[in-house]
């Protein structure tokens, strides 16, 4: 799984770049960038965990694209593991992000 991390000066950095592109919500800091960047690393890996899966279907317009009896039942199966949660959302849709992480990444 992708391990990419960056020093808290990266974070720091990030979010001074957010200062006059926020038009609502608090003041971002390094550590909301933090806490971002994890999440969306998280997500990342799920993804790739899922794609890695035999028989799985996997697609950036369709997400899983989950049609049918027995992908529904694969489907229900992963997503019930706590580190793969993050895939709720992407069950017939994809992740804007994706192709970005992976050039991170």
């Amino acid at each position: 799984m992708a391990g990419t991390n960056f020093k808290e000066i990266t974070f720091n950095e990030a979010a001074k770049k957010l200062v006059g592109l926020k038009k609502s919500g608090p003041v971002k800091t390094g550590a909301h960038c933090k806490t971002r960047w994890t999440g969306m690393k998280s997500t990342y890996n799920a993804i790739e965990k899922y794609r890695s899966r035999s028989g799985c279907h996997w697609d950036n317009d369709h997400g899983a694209g989950i049609h049918g009896g027995s992908a529904e039942a694969m489907w229900k199966e992963f997503i019930a593991i706590k580190s793969n949660a993050s895939m709720k959302l992407f069950k017939n849709s994809g992740w804007r992000f994706l192709n970005k992480m992976q050039q991170l990444l």
